[in-house]
């Protein structure tokens, strides 16, 4: 019988910080390890740093000490608003913090991911179970379908829209808790708007001391829990509603959050950026959830109402910057960013007065993404199309919100597309190939095409809707708008080799799980199971390992994209399966080979 194996010193550094009853030192640390097993690597310290950065429950508290997140968890209370009319009736959606706080090992590797129920009691004695589900009626979030007993507790209590559930973590291992009811009439408003703000000046604190201008919002989760900002007898709104209403915070779209004083024009782009491909990313709807209307389906994500301007309407600020940047004469570009330091700390930016009757419509257009009325959306757009028929976006919206079928849909995209080449003219698309989307006035030309390509591929007319894929990464290559992503998974569906092989080449310092599974899917149908195509499956199973249980239907892909989506962890590995799972199952032999090396590996040991 082989002798068994002595636990990696990350494995210890585990057992020492979850046996201990407080925050330790990494002196302490380091010590208790090294009387476990003697630290005999070249840098014993530098073994132990790596440790405790490996360990997404280990965490730093900031003041030299490391804790373990599910022991830091206890204490903490949190609230979840409840939105719906009957809330009984609807599933429970997790804010972050109270999934990373009932789940504290949810962005932990495989071996260390513990996903049992929540066992939270009510204040009349009852337990009921929450599980760790994707749900949610917009872009998929996580949360729990209704349980029983809290349903019956809830309709007794006559919960409604506004009101929330509050839940204290007893104990963060277990995920065991208490949970109960407040009205919202009881609640105490002044209290929770002072612990909003202690919670905000505790982000904010975060924020100033890390490197990182942008800062994903689970890392500012899990920093708050674990120094206990959340130990109190007052529960503060979720942390993403007290980030959006405080002036100090800007989001980074992908679910990044960066301190408004870090603003520059260069950030600002990069922001731009992030949120033209998030919603390719992290909102894609599957094909068994129907969307608003059909052209939703065919680009992939809905818009949602929300208090924080949309994706597109942020273009009206950039826009409103553009013009009066254009005013002044700067010598250097930290003069420029002193100048809009000044302007955002003395009022904003003016907006610009529109000088043609297409700036005029493309305001009304603002307006409209502004507007949470549907039917107040569609009006702006055709009010804008009678003051300018060159205004694409009018188009553009008239088909993601009127249409009835893809037909339908595409013949406004064509329209819109048309309106955008008068409006750009024809120099545009002989001086600015490689800069499109980067100049605001090409964006609705852009969206236009990409709702065209994604209405053609659901009527079947696939070469066409690749061709224009393949040509607005041609305008715009640094690719915002997340097209490549959408044309990788239809030429693997179409099985057209050559051409995969082209567009993962092109981006080649693409690290995604998407990237790294469809060249690990393109080389086996080239080779089979060769040494080549195991190692680059190895290379993207060390990436993030949980794809194959997704592609083999081991493990249940929720009915929306979760909401928070990390590199390597288990939301990265949904948000791949979905757009590779035809590819995949249409591979002959691609299945069996995945199914038979997570066999050979669990043979192993591995």
């Amino acid at each position: 019988m082989a002798e068994k194996a002595e636990p990696s010193y990350t494995e210890l550094v585990y057992d020492v910080l979850r046996s201990a009853k407080q925050p330790l030192t990494f002196v302490e640390i380091f010590d208790a390890v090294n009387q476990r097993r003697a630290i005999t690597t070249k840098n014993p310290k530098a073994t132990i740093r790596n440790a405790l950065s490996q360990g997404k429950q280990l965490v730093s508290l900031g003041d030299g000490r490391y804790g373990y997140l599910p022991h830091l968890v206890e204490g903490s209370l949190l609230r979840i608003p409840l939105t719906e009319k009957k809330p009984a009736n609807h599933p429970l959606v997790f804010p972050d913090e109270v999934r990373h706080a009932l789940w504290p090992s949810f962005l932990e590797s495989q071996k260390r991911t513990n996903r049992r129920p929540a066992r939270l009691s009510l204040p009349n004695g009852t337990e009921v179970e929450l599980t760790l589900q994707g749900v949610g009626q917009h872009r998929g979030e996580w949360g729990s379908p209704m349980p029983e007993g809290l349903r019956k507790y809830l309709v007794s209590n006559y919960a409604n829209a506004g009101d929330s559930v509050l839940i204290r973590v007893i104990d963060g291992e277990a995920g065991r808790g208490e949970i109960r009811y407040e009205s919202r009439r009881k609640r105490n408003a002044a209290a929770v708007e002072q612990r909003n703000r202690e919670v905000a000046d505790a982000a904010y604190q975060f924020l100033r001391t890390r490197q990182s201008i942008n800062v994903p919002i689970w890392d500012l989760v899990i920093a708050l829990l674990a120094r206990g900002v959340y130990h109190s007898d007052v529960a503060p709104d979720p942390l993403e509603t007290i980030l959006r209403a405080d002036p100090r915070f800007v989001s980074m779209g992908m679910l990044g959050w960066v301190l408004a004083e870090q603003m520059t024009p260069e950030v600002a782009e990069l922001v731009e950026r992030r949120r033209g491909i998030e919603p390719f990313r992290y909102g894609a709807p599957l094909e068994n959830v129907p969307p608003a209307s059909p052209a939703q389906a065919m680009t992939g994500y809905r818009e949602e109402a929300s208090p924080m301007p949309s994706r597109r309407a942020m273009e009206r600020s950039m826009a409103d910057i553009g013009a009066i940047l254009s005013q002044q004469e700067f010598a250097s570009i930290d003069e420029a960013n002193a100048f809009l330091q000044n302007l955002l700390s003395t009022g904003g930016v003016p907006h610009r007065a529109a000088q043609t009757p297409l700036d005029q419509a493309q305001d009304l257009m603002y307006d409209a993404w502004e507007s949470p009325n549907p039917r107040e959306r569609v009006r702006l757009a055709k009010q804008a199309l009678q003051i300018s028929p060159d205004c694409a976006d009018a188009y553009v919206l008239l088909a993601e919100e009127t249409t009835r079928s893809p037909k339908e849909a595409a013949a406004l995209y064509e329209k819109a597309i048309a309106a955008g080449e008068r409006a750009l003219g024809k120099e545009a698309f002989a001086e600015d190939v490689g800069h499109f989307w980067g100049i605001l006035a090409t964006r609705p030309y852009m969206r236009a095409r990409l709702g065209l390509a994604q209405a053609l591929w659901a009527m079947g007319r696939r070469k066409e809707a690749i061709s224009h894929l393949w040509d607005m990464l041609r305008l715009n290559p640094n690719d915002n708008q997340g097209v490549r992503y959408v044309l990788l998974g239809w030429l693997l569906e179409v099985g057209d080799q050559a051409e995969a092989g082209k567009l993962l080449d092109r981006y080649e310092e693409d690290y995604s799980a998407t990237w790294l599974y469809a060249r690990t899917l393109r080389t086996f149908r080239q080779e089979g199971s060769t040494a080549r195509a195991r190692a680059l499956l190895a290379e993207a199973k060390e990436m993030n390992p949980y794809v194959p249980d997704y592609l083999l239907g081991r493990k249940r892909l929720p009915s929306r994209l979760p909401a928070t989506i990390g590199s390597g962890d288990e939301s990265e590995a949904i948000d791949c399966a979905v757009g590779q799972m035809i590819a995949w199952r249409t591979t002959p032999g691609a299945l069996d080979w995945l199914a038979e090396a997570a066999r050979s590996e669990r043979r192993h040991g591995h």
